[in-house]
C-alpha cells in the first residue's frame, strides 16, 4: 500500500508551530525554535504566545554558545547575573508582556525579580531558589506583581511580615512551594497566618512533624493540593490521613517505603535497607567476632 505524499514541516499552521514552541526548551525558543529552523518556525518561535513560561532553571544550556556566557570583546568573560538580566530582557520584549510564568536559576537574586517585575506586570508564577534574599527588595518586586498566583521560594523568606505582604500585595494568590530542611510547626503556622487562602502548597523533602502537617490541615480551610513526599520522618498517622482525606491531592509518601521504616528495638535507629543491618547490630556481630567462638 503507497504511502501518502509527506508535508513539509514548513507548512504547519502558525497556531499549531506556536503550541510546539511553548513546549520547547528556552534555549532551542531564544535561538529561534531550533538551529538552522525555517522562516515559519523562527516566526513562531518570536510569537508572544511562545513566551508565556519561561523555564531558565538550565543555564548550561542557554549559555552554551552564546556570547552571554563566552568571551566579550575584551576576553573577559560576562558575569552570569548580567547575562541572565540579558535573557531577562529578550524575554521580555519577545513576550510583549504576556510572561505569565518564570523560572529562574539558582544564582537569580531579587535584582532579577525587580526587573521581572517592571517588565512583566502580569507575571502569574516565579519560581526563586536563591537562599540569600533582601526582604526590602524582595516585597518592593512583589508590590508590582498584582496578578501573581504563586512562587517556589526558598525558606529565609518563610517570614510573616514578607508572606503577608505577598497577602496583601496579590489578591489572587493561591499557590506556594517551600524548598525547606526542616518545617515546624512554628513555621506551618507562620505560613497558615500570613496566607490563609492557600489552596495548593508543596514542601517536598523535607523533615517535618505530625504537628505541622495537622497544622496545615486545620488551619487552611480552602487548601486542596498538599505535597509533603520525600520527607525523611514517618509521621503519617491516621489521624492525618483523616484529616487529609478533604483534599483533593494528597501526596505524602516518603523516599523510604511510603513513610514505613523498621526501627531497631535497641538504639531506634532507622533501617533503610531491611537487607543491611542497623548500626546497633552491626557493632553486636563486631564484639561477637572479637569476642571468638563461646
Amino acid at each position: 500500500m503507497a504511502m501518502p505524499p509527506g508535508r513539509p514541516w514548513a507548512e504547519l499552521q502558525h497556531d499549531l508551530l506556536v503550541a510546539i514552541m511553548t513546549r520547547v526548551g528556552a534555549p532551542d525558543l531564544l535561538s529561534g525554535g531550533a538551529p538552522r529552523a525555517c522562516s515559519s518556525w523562527r516566526a513562531a518561535a518570536r510569537d508572544p504566545l511562545a513566551w508565556r513560561r519561561v523555564d531558565l532553571r538550565d543555564w548550561a544550556a542557554l549559555t552554551s554558545g552564546r556570547r552571554a556566557a563566552g568571551p566579550g570583546p575584551s576576553g573577559a568573560r560576562v558575569p552570569v547575573h548580567a547575562a541572565l538580566a540579558g535573557i531577562l530582557d529578550v524575554a521580555a520584549t519577545l513576550a510583549e508582556g504576556r510572561i505569565e510564568a518564570v523560572l529562574l536559576p539558582e544564582f537569580a537574586d531579587e535584582d532579577h525579580l525587580l526587573f521581572l517585575a517592571e517588565r512583566c506586570p502580569n507575571l502569574q508564577y516565579f519560581s526563586l531558589p536563591s537562599t540569600c534574599m533582601t526582604y526590602d527588595q524582595f516585597c518592593k518586586a512583589i508590590g508590582e506583581l498584582h496578578s501573581l498566583k504563586g512562587m517556589a521560594v526558598d525558606e529565609s523568606l518563610i517570614n510573616y511580615n514578607v508572606l503577608l505582604h505577598v497577602h496583601q500585595c496579590c489578591p489572587d494568590f493561591v499557590e506556594l512551594k517551600v524548598s525547606a530542611l526542616y518545617v515546624d510547626e512554628e513555621m506551618a503556622s507562620v505560613i497558615c497566618n500570613s496566607l490563609p487562602q492557600l489552596k495548593k502548597l508543596e514542601i517536598p523533602s523535607s523533615d517535618m512533624p505530625a504537628s505541622a502537617i495537622i497544622t496545615f490541615l486545620d488551619c487552611l480551610e480552602e487548601l486542596e493540593y498538599l505535597d509533603i513526599s520525600g520527607y525523611e520522618t514517618s509521621v503519617i498517622s491516621s489521624v492525618v490521613l483523616e484529616k487529609a482525606s478533604r483534599l483533593k491531592v494528597f501526596l505524602w509518601n516518603s523516599k523510604f517505603e511510603l513513610g514505613e521504616f523498621v526501627d531497631c528495638s535497641n538504639c531506634g535507629e532507622h533501617n533503610i535497607n531491611p537487607g543491611e543491618p542497623c548500626k546497633c547490630m552491626m557493632e553486636h556481630k563486631v564484639m561477637d567476632w572479637l569476642a571468638g567462638p563461646a
